[in-house]
């Protein structure tokens, strides 16, 4: 038995489970109006999530009051609840934790009840509340509803309270100062805290981490904050404002660490800070939020012209939704030729080609001698084509043009079209480290939902760190961390609606962002999980995940992507690099697909050729050493495949704005290919990457 399930049998015992009271409320005639309020009825907690230790209240709502109950006169109401552990919704719910009565009265009030006091050593997590509107006179329950609330224990044992610098305003070279204040959350005094100042950064990200290491100061090596008690550090000179050619914009951040520095209790960031150069008298930046970073950044020329102009005929128009094909396809392209001329056009033929650059691989007639008079506005007379064009089998990006020409061979209209070629997998299976990290498969995802491939993404993180901070405006605790990554995640299932793919496809793990290094090389076992500093839960405190209360620990995680890629069966599966550069997640989560490859493999239950692709690299000479073989691969992208991920990337906002909008690239200056690696030899090396490095934790 875990140490999660130990400490739920603990509760379970504590609170008498198998009582008369559990029988007797539970066993009560379901009637035709119990149903229809039941369904009706809606709970909702005081707090997304709290801290052990704190009181969990609730508040009913029923339509038109507990008169929608079906009397008004009811002498006693009572009001019954059972607390469960979250399980998956196609579950049964687990044992209750608790069962009682949270109000006895003569009507059900308006505000909060008191439900449940959280015991110091509540497992953290996901919990469920099923609820009963019960008339006490005759027991008959008025109404009822399973999971009619949920909510997320956590459990943090400090946190900063406050950090705040002396301006908002800085030259480069001015001094820094800071304050700060720790709070203890418990009941008994922490000692041994150790403090650092630095520039923002988180710990987990290599670069930025490794760029932090000159400007971290240390605020005090043994911090004691007593019981419920706040510890205030302040620093004259702390810092000095950075040197910037440019305007900017600039944060601190304080990280609280155990004595050893190996665990992360608390981080926290100033409020945003301008650094300017001395004698600045330019432009001065807009934060994240903004869609233009400078006011040199608005644009109001390109944008009339997207396409450019050998592909801005309006008399010939396309249908853009299928331009990605595989090789020696037969595409089907349609369009439609209108006359948005002056003059009439009599006896013209449509011609249609296909060419790879300027070599014209296909040349015909499409139709002859056609009449068009001209329109204007909405046309009236229109050529509405169904082409058939068997592509060819080496991949590249073509071009299939449509052109007007009249009776002296001079051309009255002309556009074209780009359509992709590219080898397409069966099914694809895409394992992403945090909503955006999908971005590098923009071709591929495109291609697989025009021609129907099966697709499937998990996300192993919620993101729930990125901008948070920025976000809100203010450093995040437990609360707006976990509501920070439901926003990363809606953003993720915008940006994939875009391109076409089904919310049911998209999964969620829900691991702590900047986690997976200590799930992967310290938590092994589901008994002992990691307890992540931001969400500070060691469970998946997320609603809707592929597996509710998932332990933040190694094996637990190897064996969730084992059972979807056993669920999928891919014929690929995408990774991020083994180990990409820069944030941890990234060098990690590629480790816990492999690992359940390796898992299956052992049982004999892989699927067959089962190919391994991951994410470019970026910067060859940092990349370390890894024993795979790679062979280099080019995905091509027509420029609608292109166009639909650049609008597809303004719907992540959370972490920088909209400044992704307000730097859209024209048509012709999208990007037409994706570099991607496939891992030849995955299945040789299982074990290589389960020591951590030696770098993985500076002093």
């Amino acid at each position: 038995m875990n140490s999660s399930s130990m400490r739920i049998a603990r509760l379970m015992n504590r609170a008498g489970l198998g009582s008369v009271l559990l029988a007797l409320a539970l066993a009560v005639p379901v009637t035709k109006a119990k149903a229809q309020l039941g369904s009706a009825l809606q709970a909702v907690t005081d707090r997304v999530t709290y801290n052990a230790g704190d009181t969990a209240k609730i508040r009913l709502i029923l339509p038109g009051g507990t008169e929608g109950a079906g009397n008004a006169s009811h002498r006693s109401l009572r009001v019954a609840a059972s607390i469960h552990y979250e399980t998956a919704p196609d579950a049964p719910p687990s044992a209750p934790l608790w069962h009682g009565v949270a109000y006895t009265g003569p009507k059900l009030p308006a505000g909060y009840l008191t439900l449940w006091r959280i015991p110091s050593d509540a497992a953290t997590g996901r919990y469920d509340v099923d609820v009963q509107l019960i008339e006490t006179a005759s027991d008959r329950v008025l109404a009822s509803r399973t999971r009619a609330a949920s909510f997320t224990v956590h459990h943090k044992v400090v946190e900063i309270d406050r950090i705040e610098v002396n301006k908002e305003i800085y030259t480069s070279g001015d001094p820094v100062d800071v304050s700060v204040a720790l709070r203890n959350l418990g009941a008994r005094p922490l000692s041994g805290l150790r403090v650092e100042f630095s520039d923002r950064y988180w710990p987990w990200i290599a670069g930025p981490a490794e760029q932090a290491q000159a400007s971290i100061v240390v605020m005090t090596p043994a911090a004691a904050v007593p019981a419920s008690g706040v510890f205030n550090l302040r620093r004259q000179g702390i810092a000095v404002a950075p040197e910037v050619k440019h305007a900017t914009t600039h944060q601190y951040g304080v990280v609280v660490w155990d004595h050893a520095r190996k665990q992360v209790l608390d981080i926290a960031f100033s409020r945003l800070l301008f650094v300017y150069p001395p004698g600045f008298t330019g432009p001065r930046p807009y934060p994240g939020q903004y869609i233009y970073p400078e006011l040199g950044s608005v644009d109001v020329k390109n944008y009339r012209h997207f396409y450019p102009l050998d592909m801005d005929s309006a008399a010939i128009a396309f249908d853009h939704d299928h331009t990605m094909f595989p090789p020696e396809a037969t595409a089907e392209v349609n369009y439609r030729v209108s006359n948005r001329g002056p003059a009439p056009w009599h006896g013209v033929r449509i011609e249609e080609r296909l060419l790879n650059g300027d070599q014209v691989l296909t040349q015909s007639v499409a139709q002859e001698n056609v009449n068009l008079e001209p329109s204007t506005g909405h046309p009236t007379q229109t050529v509405v084509r169904n082409s058939q064009l068997k592509l060819p089998s080496a991949q590249g990006v073509y071009r299939f043009e449509v052109r007007v020409v009249g009776g002296s061979g001079d051309v009255l209209a002309q556009n074209n079209l780009e359509l992709a070629v590219n080898p397409l997998p069966e099914s694809l299976l895409i394992f992403c480290a945090h909503e955006d990290d999908e971005g590098g498969w923009y071709g591929m995802i495109r291609a697989a939902v025009e021609n129907q491939i099966p697709i499937h993404f998990v996300y192993f993180t919620g993101g729930d760190a990125g901008a948070c901070d920025r976000y809100y405006e203010h450093s995040c605790g437990p609360e707006e961390a976990l509501n920070y990554g439901y926003i990363r995640m809606q953003e993720t299932r915008a940006v994939l609606e875009h391109l076409g793919v089904p919310t049911a496809n998209i999964l969620f793990i829900g691991l702590p962002d900047g986690g997976s290094g200590e799930i992967w090389y310290h938590h092994p076992s589901p008994s002992a999980p990691y307890l992540a500093p931001l969400l500070a839960t060691d469970h998946v405190p997320y609603e809707g995940m592929a597996f509710p209360n998932l332990p933040y620990a190694r094996d637990a995680v190897v064996d969730a992507a084992a059972k979807l890629i056993t669920r999928f069966k891919p014929a690929a599966i995408v990774t991020p690099h083994p180990p990409a550069e820069g944030h941890i997640d990234h060098i990690v989560d590629n480790y816990f697909v492999v690992k359940a490859l390796h898992q299956l493999a052992r049982q004999g239950a892989a699927p067959p050729g089962i190919k391994v692709l991951v994410d470019r690299i970026y910067v060859p000479k940092e990349h370390p050493a890894t024993p795979y073989q790679y062979v280099e691969r080019t995905f091509e992208v027509s420029g609608e495949a292109a166009a639909l991920a650049q609008e597809a990337s303004w719907y992540y906002q959370s972490q920088g704005g909209n400044h992704a909008e307000g730097n859209f690239s024209d048509f012709d200056k999208l990007r037409r290919e994706q570099k991607y690696r496939e891992v030849v030899n995955w299945s040789e090396f299982e074990g290589w990457n389960e020591k951590e490095p030696a770098l993985a934790r500076q002093p």
